[in-house]
């Protein structure tokens, strides 16, 4: 499987989708693999992204978890 095709082919995907629809992305990220998934592909476009920590009904590990993402991101990507 190569993941760098699959990775490009998504992230070809979603800037096509913000081009014509909007302008950015939102994205709640839960301290889970699929927010962490899915906000670094909308970060991978330049799009302006949003990143709202939703601690919901989760353990502290999953809050620290969602919270150093979200700090990854800032650090790694400039379209916040």
């Amino acid at each position: 499987m190569n993941h760098l095709a699959i990775q490009n082919h998504i992230v070809s995907w979603l800037t096509n989708y913000v081009k014509n629809i909007g302008n950015g992305f939102v994205v709640g990220i839960s301290g889970g693999i699929d927010s962490a998934l899915t906000s670094t592909l909308c970060a991978l476009t330049g799009f302006k992204t949003v990143l709202v920590e939703m601690p919901i009904h989760q353990a502290e590990d999953q809050i620290s978890r969602g919270l150093q993402h979200i700090d990854y991101l800032v650090r790694s990507y400039e379209n916040w």
